[in-house]
């Protein structure tokens, strides 16, 4: 049968190594701050540098600007003139002023269309375009509608035909115009009056 001494087991031992060493520990803090009651700490010295300016004094020149000088005025010279006698009164050239006046333009019509006049006008006298060479030689046939004023003695206004429509284009419009001019109508009426009046008339050209 085997004895155990509860001395030897670690496990009593421990609880009391750990309370002896706090006490040591305590006690020795408490030394410390017994022996040493204050602590200064001491600032850092800042070390300053000092950086040494130089002031020169620098003097101030001025640009001298150079005035430029004016040259003298020479004196004029008097040159004496031969005295010429110069007569009193001056003859004017006799010009001829037409005392004609020109005549004022005469006043322009008021223009009707077709359609707003009372009697239109009728086809008294026709010309026949000449027919171009090259649409003959190539036997093309075509119509011109041309636009255009009858005067109140029927003729055609000069410089009012216009083409509206040619089929086809670029052959007969330049002797359909030229023909025109030649064309003779019956003035229109409005109100027992002879007026302008816009017309249309087709100009066909077609071989025999």
């Amino acid at each position: 049968m085997k004895y155990k001494d509860p001395k030897a087991d670690l496990r009593y031992w421990l609880p009391v190594v750990n309370r002896k060493a706090t006490i040591i520990t305590l006690l020795f803090l408490m030394l410390i701050f017994l022996a040493f009651p204050r602590f200064r700490a001491k600032p850092l010295k800042k070390i300053e540098y000092q950086v040494a300016i130089q002031v020169e004094n620098v003097p101030i020149t001025k640009q001298e600007i150079k005035k430029k000088q004016q040259p003298k005025a020479k004196l004029a010279e008097v040159i004496e003139a031969e005295e010429e006698e110069t007569p009193d009164t001056v003859e004017l050239a006799e010009t001829a002023i037409d005392a004609k006046a020109p005549p004022p333009p005469p006043p322009t019509e008021e223009v009707f269309d077709f359609f707003a006049v009372e009697e239109k006008p009728r086809v008294l006298k026709k010309a026949l375009p000449k027919y171009p060479e090259l649409a003959k030689k190539s036997g093309l046939e075509g119509v011109v509608v041309v636009e255009f004023v009858v005067d109140t003695d029927g003729s055609v206004v000069p410089n009012s035909a216009k083409v509206i429509q040619a089929r086809p284009e670029g052959i007969f419009e330049e002797e359909a115009l030229k023909a025109i001019y030649k064309w003779k109508f019956s003035p229109a009426m409005q109100r027992d009056r002879k007026v302008r009046v816009r017309w249309q008339q087709p100009i066909i050209f077609k071989l025999k």
